[in-house]
C-alpha cells in the first residue's frame, strides 16, 4: 500500500513558512512554524508537549501545516554523520496518515548551501505508515532502522527505502536542515491532524519542549 502524500506539494509553502516564521523560543537551532505551538497540557513533572496541528478546513491559514525546524548550529552534517533522528509522539486527532508525521532532510547535492529537495523519513507502523492514536510513543532512532520508511524520490531513489539504500545515493551530500512536520489534514474525514512531539533529537543536540515553556 502506497501511502498517499502531499509531502512533496507542501514542501514549498513550509519553506515560505520558515523564512517568515519566528522562533517561538530560544532554544538553540529550534524553532516552531506554522500552527505549532508549545502547550502545557498534562501534569507534573512534565506537562509540556509541542503540538503540531494540520487543519485543512480553511486551505490558506497558518494551520495547514506545522512543525519543528532545526538548522545545525554549526557546519552542516552530511547524510552519513547523521547518527540520531528520533522523537516522542502522541498521535491525538485521527492519527498518522497521508505521509505525516514525519521528518523530512533538506539536501544540498551540488554543494551550494542551498537544499536541492528532500529525503523523506516517515514515522510510524510500515508499510502504511497510518496508526491509530496510542498514547505516547518513541520513533527510536530512525537512522538505525532497516524498515522502508526513507523516501528518496526526490533523488531517483524509491518511495519505500531503506537508510542505507538512501545513504548509497546521498551519503556524501550535506544536510542543510531538518524538519519534523504535521500536514495531513486533508487525509482524514474532519480535515485535521493533531501530534503532540517532545524530546525531538538531532546527533546531539535535542529540544524538550518544557525547556519552551
Amino acid at each position: 500500500m502506497k501511502i498517499v502524500s502531499k509531502a512533496a506539494a507542501v514542501t514549498m509553502a513550509i519553506g515560505a513558512s520558515l523564512a517568515l516564521a519566528a522562533s517561538t523560543f530560544a532554544a538553540g537551532p529550534w524553532s516552531l512554524f506554522g500552527g505549532a505551538t508549545n502547550e502545557k497540557l498534562g501534569q507534573s513533572p512534565n506537562p509540556w508537549a509541542v503540538q503540531l496541528v494540520s487543519d485543512t478546513n480553511t486551505l490558506g491559514d497558518s494551520n495547514d501545516y506545522s512543525g519543528v525546524d532545526f538548522v545545525m548550529p554549526g557546519p552542516d552534517i552530511t547524510f552519513n554523520e547523521l547518527e540520531v533522528l528520533a522523537t516522542d509522539y502522541n498521535l491525538t486527532d485521527d492519527g498518522a496518515g497521508g505521509g505525516s508525521p514525519r521528518f523530512q532532510l533538506n539536501m544540498d547535492t551540488d554543494g551550494d548551501g542551498v537544499s536541492d529537495g528532500n529525503v523523506f523519513v516517515y514515522i510510524g507502523t510500515p508499510p502504511a505508515f497510518a496508526d491509530a492514536p496510542a498514547g505516547w510513543q518513541s520513533s527510536g532512532n530512525l537512522v538505525e532502522s532497516t524498515d522502508l520508511r526513507y523516501d528518496s524520490t526526490q533523488f531517483g531513489g524509491p518511495f519505500y527505502g531503506t537508510h542505507d539504500g538512501t545513504a548509497a545515493l546521498v551519503g556524501d551530500d550535506d544536510i542543510v536542515g531538518i524538519q519534523l512536520v504535521v500536514d495531513s489534514g486533508w487525509f482524514f474525514g474532519d480535515q485535521e491532524q493533531t501530534v503532540l512531539v517532545d524530546n525531538v533529537i538531532v546527533n546531539n543536540h535535542k529540544l524538550t519542549a518544557k525547556s519552551a515553556k
